[in-house]
């Protein structure tokens, strides 16, 4: 977790804890690479004194129904729209050498409305190559709102049926159906 957006990556972090919960996928946080350098403070269980060595990967790394989702998680304050210059060019290479192998890429994105959306790569991708600023009405456009599931009541935390419903149709698209 990158600091800024830290509360936002706690969100999306429950979000996808809530959709293992319920059985729909499998998921761990991928960590920047670090090299340990020393002792850390002797009262903090397993903590350790260390650099980072190099820029890190993604947020997460996910697996349902035997499909691959890379993705990142990210927070815009900004009324006018996100900057996808915040997508930082080692991430963009990671999500491309995803999709060429066959996996899906995306990025959570909650708005400065607090509203929650899934954008895949391969939609943004084109927008980030030209520094573009994502507006709320682009969002809407490229992206899919977060859904409720069951119970209304609780939060939306469901950003995997909007994805897999676009994977299904991209799919169908390739194919010719």
């Amino acid at each position: 977790m990158a600091g800024k957006g830290i509360v936002w990556e706690r969100v999306c972090a429950n979000s996808r804890e809530r959709l293992r919960q319920d059985g729909r996928l499998a998921w761990c946080r991928m960590h920047p690479p670090v090299l340990k350098v020393g002792k850390g403070i002797p009262s903090k269980r397993g903590s350790f004194l260390a650099v980072r060595t190099g820029k890190g990967p993604p947020d997460w790394v996910c697996l349902t129904g035997g499909l691959s989702i890379l993705g990142d998680d990210k927070d815009c304050k900004n009324e006018r729209g996100w900057a996808s210059v915040n997508v930082k060019k080692h991430q963009a290479k990671h999500f491309d050498y995803w999709e060429r192998n066959g996996g899906i890429a995306c990025i959570l994105l909650r708005l400065h409305d607090k509203s929650r959306w899934v954008i895949p790569w391969s939609l943004l991708r084109p927008f980030w190559a030209q520094n573009k600023l994502i507006t709320p009405a682009m969002v809407e456009e490229i992206g899919h709102k977060w859904e409720y599931t069951e119970n209304e009541s609780q939060p939306n935390y469901d950003w995997l049926s909007p994805l897999l419903r676009w994977w299904d149709e991209e799919q169908r698209y390739e194919c010719g159906a």
